[in-house]
């Protein structure tokens, strides 16, 4: 299903949209339905924070699994299975919403389920395109796979307020229902090669080769770490601005808009950047943009603007480092592009979910604390930027 090198044909872009998608509504849809979760089932901040990190640790996990399976088998089963278990775990959400221990049990479904929309849209645009327009289908992308974690909490905060927290795992449903009948008929398989006989343990000897490889970790950190600044700033926001600064879960979305703007902007921005700048120059100019929006929520008041002007920053910067990571991840890996999505996946959702919750729970608790937050993001991705530039210098000189 490879492309032509002078055309472009959006179709699996699309597909690869419509299947990503899925994954990242599941991640923040919820967010701002926190507090009133908390304050209708009394549970605390800490205990509530348990909806977030199991979604992340089962979606991530569960990549270890769709990633080498699906290039097994093939695309198209493994969404077949994956979004099956996604809506099982959202109707046990919807019909026990009464009970948090089966809110948490259906959340760990929901991403159990939700792995495989990650693995399966990277290894879809892996499958149909090379080179630049890989990068260019990549981009387009980082907007699905960067707006919706931001947008989602805009419906999210509306239905909340306007029907119920409840309300929301009703829409989700809805929503995977109409995907998962989208998909069944439209999608495609795009295996580039026949199909194999799955073996558990070339899977874990191939991780394990994986692993020790410095271009995949080094590749992959930048949107690990870029995501970890998002999601923990998704997870505070809700209490900064709802049960500190006055807003309701209406008011959330609506305020919520801006960032996901300034995700588009950065997107759009890296399309026109990409003529005049190197890959990793992009990626510095992301990491000063972070570093602008640490510093902005250092020396300021906390207010409304202030939070959302930052993390409208960070989005931009997210906007242009997204992309340019995934392209630098998947290019070389051809035959393994859902192992390789796999293992990236697994180490964002699983850092994300397990050390992002640690860190709301027990420092990153305020706009003074973000900020020294998005500082230290900043610091890890210009180290792993300056390794990456030594290594590359010392093969030259040794060539």
């Amino acid at each position: 299903m490879k492309e032509q090198k002078n055309t472009f044909n959006r179709t699996p872009m699309l597909l690869a949209m419509m299947i990503i998608a899925t994954g990242q509504v599941g991640v923040s849809i919820y967010l701002p339905s926190l507090p009133l979760i908390s304050d209708s089932l009394a549970v605390d901040q800490t205990q509530v924070q348990m909806l977030v990190t199991l979604f992340l640790v089962g979606f991530g996990v569960s990549q270890l699994f769709y990633g080498p399976m699906s290039d097994a088998i093939g695309r198209r089963p493994i969404f077949i299975f994956g979004q099956g278990v996604y809506l099982v775990g959202t109707v046990i959400c919807l019909l026990f919403s009464d009970s948090f221990a089966a809110l948490e049990f259906g959340r760990l479904l929901q991403g159990l389920g939700a792995g495989s929309a990650s693995v399966l849209g990277r290894s879809v645009l892996r499958d149909s395109y090379d080179g630049a327009q890989l990068t260019k289908a990549l981009s387009y992308m980082s907007v699905t796979a960067s707006v919706m974690p931001i947008i989602s909490p805009v419906f999210g905060g509306w239905i909340a307020f306007h029907l119920s927290w409840e309300a929301v795992f009703a829409f989700v449903l809805i929503y995977l229902c109409g995907i998962f009948v989208l998909g069944w008929f439209i999608l495609p398989e795009t295996l580039p090669y026949s199909k194999q006989r799955f073996d558990a343990s070339k899977v874990v000897s191939n991780y394990w080769l994986l692993v020790r490889n410095p271009q995949v970790i080094g590749s992959a950190s930048y949107n690990w770490f870029s995501y970890l600044a998002a999601l923990v700033s998704l997870s505070i926001f809700p209490f900064l601005l709802q049960k500190q600064l006055g807003l309701t879960a209406a008011d959330y979305g609506t305020v919520m808009l801006i960032p996901s703007a300034g995700l588009m902007m950065g997107s759009v921005s890296l399309n026109i950047l990409n003529r005049f700048f190197s890959t990793h120059q992009l990626l510095a100019i992301a990491i000063t943009i972070m570093a602008f929006a640490g510093g902005w929520l250092l020396f300021t008041e906390m207010t409304i603007f202030n939070l959302i002007w930052a993390l409208t920053w960070l989005t931009i910067a997210q906007g242009i480092s997204f992309p340019l990571s995934i392209s630098l991840l998947l290019e070389p890996h051809k035959t393994q592009a859902g192992s390789v999505s796999a293992l990236s996946g697994s180490v964002q959702m699983c850092l994300s979910g397990l050390f992002g919750g640690f860190l709301v729970e027990n420092w990153v608790t305020s706009q003074t604390s973000l900020g020294y937050f998005y500082l230290c993001i900043c610091a890890a991705m210009g180290a792993v930027l300056l390794s990456g530039r030594k290594s590359r210098q010392l093969v030259t000189e040794t060539a």
